[in-house]
């Protein structure tokens, strides 16, 4: 099955109005909207458009959250055909996964060897760093399990079960 997933609503109290990060797509604010709504057709149009032009990872929507502290919440559809030889670790972001098709082996924790700056911001990711996964707790996924990882974790898929493997990224990041 694609998707298990009823049509999703971020919904947000109004409040001041916060500056996005610098290079990250624009996103409405709390402060002129109470939510974002994003529909199931448009996740299935993202993964679409993902697979046909063979991204990654495809920002769906986010919000510029206001209040209490201001952040931003953001949706992306990823979608691997390969395992990752090298992991990341997002200095400052969130990242909760859900598995929507395929099943592989998540690679969490540990530490990162040979550390290399990247800035992730226009994936709504921020500041990241790159490098050699040594470590960590490995873990079987599948469709519908749910991983949190936080803000300045190692992760990677160190291995696909078949061609590939799908999920939806809910990412928070401080402003």
């Amino acid at each position: 099955m694609y998707l298990m997933l009823t049509p999703l609503v971020i919904l947000l109290a109004q409040a001041p109005a916060a500056q996005a990060p610098a290079g990250a797509p624009a996103a409405p604010s709390s402060a002129n909207t109470p939510s974002v709504f994003i529909s199931a057709e448009e996740i299935a149009g993202t993964l679409k458009a993902s697979i046909a032009n063979n991204v990654v990872d495809q920002p769906i929507k986010a919000m510029d959250v206001v209040a209490p502290s201001g952040h931003r919440a953001s949706l992306a559809m990823l979608r691997r055909t390969r395992a990752e030889t090298t992991a990341l670790i997002h200095n400052r972001v969130t990242e909760i996964y859900q598995i929507t098709e395929g099943s592989g082996t998540l690679v969490t924790g540990g530490t990162l060897d040979g550390a290399q700056a990247t800035d992730l911001t226009r994936l709504n990711a921020g500041p990241s760093q790159t490098g050699t996964h040594k470590g960590g707790e490995s873990r079987h996924v599948k469709p519908n399990d749910v991983i949190i990882v936080p803000a300045g974790t190692p992760h990677r898929f160190s291995a696909l079960d078949g061609p590939f493997i799908t999920y939806l990224v809910f990412r928070f990041e401080p402003k």
